[in-house]
């Protein structure tokens, strides 16, 4: 059994699925946190009996998640995660492809004059979706035993990896912003306004128009989404490793290989796999000591990182409300994209939002509260409802609402330097629950027992995460992680020696699934460095 030590900074899914693999291979693996929790930007937290998730609202597996888990020798308990599509009084329930169909006749009843376009861009998303579909067909071979099954190599596994190559190829056609794609189907800005502003400003193309697909892909663990990295933090302590929380890292030294805490406690490693912000390991490490060669090429990589920024974050509104589950079981799914006007963002998330950002010192407040209640009006918001998939988690006759959106960090840190951050909280939270009121759930304000809300910032405080980001990179800057499938191997590499990086910020588009994933890649080169 090797010696080698594993020192891992971040116990998200990425860190929790890198140490549950090195582990395995009897590595002597110590993980790292800044927090007093495990889990990054996962959590579940209880609320006067009302239970709610911190982070994403349920998972997409993509072939990725429970074959990772079933490989580690891991089960639990997952619920079913229907997507609903709402607008206005329109509501559309994702639980088979032939839900696109609904989806098309609703849009052709909103925007009647613009039936064309809609059947256009419908073929379009029919495409990218089947193109997904082919992504998810199976679960990645990686995580799976197909020794012993040798007819379906040969008659399934095979003929689905060529036809897996050619659409990869197919999928570098769509690769523009979604934004760009639309505009060449349609010149109406709402219609295409209500079909992207459910993703983050200049999603690729192939990602944001093939996602009806990944709406079938969402689970829900029982007891709420920390479960998962619950069990990865169970099965990495049963095995006698140790997890080391409220240990904030300061500075990397590879000279020495050792990482340094906030408390002047170094700690030796063989191998360092960052998954934790990618901007902090570049910010952080001393490169004294290295040859010149390996000092520019740091160098390099850290002024590419560090010129970046995170995509949009969000804001997140977490209620209390007298009323059963049963009321919001008529009206919506347990997870539901909700757009309460279809008249779009428009030019309230480009070029009043630019003027917001580059003007914000000679706004009055009234101006910035004028912006926020117009961006509130037309926006689009992502509603989940734990007790829908798991009763345990709210007080019986009542329910717990989870309700967010996407929001720019920087407009929320001007706000906070100019004084206005829990102004700006209330405002976001009465304003979101008066339009619910209005809309989907009539007269909401009246039931409402309690609120309370995140910003990016908290976001940023909490998970240590760049501009409070939640995916990672920015689409509307050059991405300056590997950004190609076939690419996903690399992306765990880094200049800097004995070092490998993993979770959001290694790939985009990311996720927990790409977080898994990089976990696991930079798990499997130091086995291979290793020997083992």
């Amino acid at each position: 059994m090797t010696k080698e030590r594993t020192v891992i900074v971040g116990a998200g899914m990425a860190g929790l699925t890198a140490a549950a693999y090195l582990i395995r291979e009897g590595h002597h693996v110590l993980l790292l946190d800044k927090n007093d929790r495990i889990g990054g930007l996962l959590d579940t937290f209880e609320q006067d009996g009302f239970y709610f998730d911190a982070g994403p609202r349920a998972f997409v597996n993509s072939g990725m998640v429970k074959p990772i888990l079933k490989d580690l020798g891991i089960s639990w308990d997952f619920r079913k995660n229907t997507i609903s599509i709402g607008i206005e009084d329109e509501m559309v329930y994702v639980d088979s492809m032939d839900a696109l169909a609904e989806y098309e006749s609703m849009l052709k009843r909103l925007f009647p004059e613009s039936t064309d376009d809609i059947e256009k861009m419908i073929a379009l998303i029919r495409k990218l979706s089947d193109y997904t579909k082919v992504l998810y067909q199976f679960d990645n071979p990686n995580f799976v035993d197909l020794t012993s099954d040798k007819k379906f190599i040969f008659t399934e596994l095979i003929p689905w990896t060529i036809k897996l190559l050619l659409t990869l190829r197919k999928f570098d056609r769509y690769k523009l912003p979604m934004e760009e794609a639309l505009a060449r189907i349609t010149d109406n800005q709402s219609l295409t306004d209500i079909v992207t502003q459910l993703f983050f400003r200049e999603t690729p193309t192939y990602f944001a128009l093939g996602y009806f697909y990944v709406y079938l892909d969402y689970f829900y663990p029982k007891n709420g989404t920390i479960a998962l990295p619950t069990i990865l933090h169970e099965k990495i302590v049963d095995s006698g490793n140790e997890i080391k929380l409220n240990t904030h890292i300061v500075k990397v030294d590879p000279a020495k290989a050792e990482v340094i805490d906030a408390d002047g406690d170094r700690y030796h490693y063989d191998h360092l796999v960052w998954a934790a912000d990618l901007k902090t390991l570049y910010r952080i490490t001393d490169t004294n000591g290295l040859d010149a060669k390996t000092e520019r090429s740091i160098a390099t990589e850290a002024e590419k990182i560090l010129a970046a920024k995170g995509a949009e974050s969000n804001f997140m509104m977490f209620i209390g409300v007298d009323r059963p589950l049963s009321y919001f079981q008529e009206r919506c799914s347990e997870h539901m994209f909700y757009s309460p006007s279809r008249q779009g963002l428009g030019e309230t998330n480009r070029s009043q939002r630019q003027d917001l950002l580059d003007n914000f010192e000679n706004k009055d407040e009234a101006d910035v509260w004028k912006w926020i209640d117009e961006y509130c009006r037309l926006n689009s918001y992502e509603v989940s409802i734990p007790g829908m998939r798991d009763a345990a988690l709210t007080p019986e006759g009542q329910t717990g609402l989870m309700i967010s959106c996407l929001f720019d960090y920087n407009i929320v840190k001007k706000i906070e330097e100019a004084g206005w951050l829990e102004a700006f909280k209330q405002r976001m939270e009465d304003n979101i629950i008066t339009l619910f009121s209005e809309t989907i759930y009539k007269g909401l304000e009246e039931d409402v027992l309690f609120k309370f809300s995140s910003t990016p910032l908290t976001i940023e405080k909490i998970a240590g995460s760049s501009e409070g980001a939640i995916i990672g990179w920015t689409f509307e800057e050059e991405i300056p992680v590997e950004n190609n499938l076939q690419d996903i191997p690399k992306s765990v590499y880094t200049s800097i020696p004995d070092v490998y990086k993993a979770g959001q910020w290694s790939y985009a588009p990311s996720g927990v699934p790409i977080a898994m994933l990089t976990g696991w890649h930079a798990a499997q080169k130091i086995i291979k460095k290793s020997g083992k």
